[in-house]
């Protein structure tokens, strides 16, 4: 199996890792104040803590639909994954949906279609 490293893959690893680095980063900054924090309000903290996984499902889960969904309609299915999670309140997924309207797979749709593709990749042949 060859692994293509592409600008896209390159930039969605890059602003992926900017992000937890930052994350990280504030973590071990407010460490030294949570001991209080966590005696007083450990209700909130789970709450809280739940909330943000939900959340974090949610997007790995609409990820994985874009990836493939944008795989199947052969569209740059890293830039739109890249768009959809970084781009704030849905944004993403809505330019994508509406792009999505826009970009038809050519081979089902037309019957008089005469090109020979590939079964397995679609390209022509």
């Amino acid at each position: 199996m060859r692994v293509h490293f592409t600008v896209e893959k390159f930039v969605f690893g890059g602003m992926t890792a900017i992000v937890l680095a930052s994350c990280i980063a504030l973590g071990y900054s407010i460490s030294p104040y949570m001991g209080d924090f966590v005696e007083e309000n450990l209700t909130w903290l789970i709450v809280m803590s739940l909330l943000a996984l939900l959340f974090l499902s949610l997007n790995v889960l609409i990820a994985v639909f874009i990836y493939k969904d944008a795989s199947r309609r052969r569209m740059n299915a890293w830039l739109w994954v890249t768009a959809v999670i970084y781009i704030p309140n849905f944004i993403g997924l809505i330019l994508y949906l509406l792009a999505r309207k826009q970009h038809h797979i050519h081979a089902a749709s037309d019957a008089g279609n005469q090109d020979i593709r590939c079964p397995h990749c679609g390209h022509l042949i």
